[in-house]
């Protein structure tokens, strides 16, 4: 009995404590119980705005389960060579999915100086970079390597990675993905938007079209946390999809 008596109190605050996790929850018992004013204030006005982003976040992903899976499909191409004429890339796809029947990609790059990619990495695919013209950085998990002609390197699923070219004349690079995982799609769309004006900075004017973009490859961001970052930009993507936003970009890949 006596122990029973000594645990109860802790066990009342036990229960207290984990129903403040529970925004509205947490609202009627800090006020019932009479805390600070200030105590009390501080977890109304901050404790809002993060159930309100908790609460967007878990209703776009539950909606998105319920939602067809992505179209990752691609015409049979004719025009391997596909050029961003404001960035003056051009990348031919020396082997598609298509070809290999989903067993890799392969895809040469022209890079023009100081042109390349930021920190990002992909969740179903490895990448290996191959360097047939000039001399390529290639960032890796935090460090960096510098590669001349002839020399590769591989960026294995989820390792975070970028390739810049750092040097003052264009350089060439082999890029080989494999199992096959998007890559196509997603330059020949990236190309078109920023081809027809559709960018804004480095974001599309619509902005259905960048979760678009990035699930059709599974390329996330290196900054932010993965559990938040990859259900949300899937679900984004099948959002997208389902309102038909996806059917201003299929004149680029069928």
């Amino acid at each position: 009995m006596e122990a029973f008596v000594t645990s109860a109190p802790l066990e009342k605050r036990r229960t207290g404590a984990i129903s403040l996790l529970f925004y509205p929850t947490g609202v009627y018992r800090i006020w019932k119980n009479k805390y600070p004013l200030w105590l009390r204030l501080a977890y109304t006005l901050v404790g809002l705005p993060v159930f309100l982003l908790v609460s967007a976040f878990l209703a776009v992903v539950t909606f998105a389960l319920f939602l067809p899976e992505l179209d990752m499909s691609i015409g049979d191409r004719k025009d391997r060579t596909v050029v961003n004429q404001k960035d003056h890339y051009a990348s031919t796809f020396l082997k598609t999915s298509h070809d290999t029947k989903g067993a890799y990609e392969l895809v040469r790059v022209e890079v023009q100086p100081q042109g390349g990619n930021g920190w990002h990495y992909h969740k179903t695919f490895d990448e290996q970079f191959t360097v047939l013209e000039g001399e390529m950085t290639i960032g890796l998990e935090g460090n960096e390597i510098k590669l001349q002609k002839g020399q590769s390197a591989w960026a294995y699923r989820t390792q975070v990675h970028f390739f810049k070219n750092r040097t003052s004349t264009k350089a060439v690079l082999l890029v080989k993905t494999a199992p096959s995982g998007g890559l196509e799609k997603s330059v020949r769309i990236g190309y078109g938007l920023g081809n027809d004006g559709q960018f804004e900075g480095e974001l599309p004017k619509n902005p259905w079209h960048m979760p678009l973009l990035l699930a059709y490859s599974q390329t996330y961001f290196a900054d932010i946390p993965s559990f938040i970052q990859e259900p949300l930009v899937n679900s984004l993507a099948k959002i997208a999809q389902w309102k038909g936003e996806d059917k201003a970009l299929e004149k680029y890949f069928r």
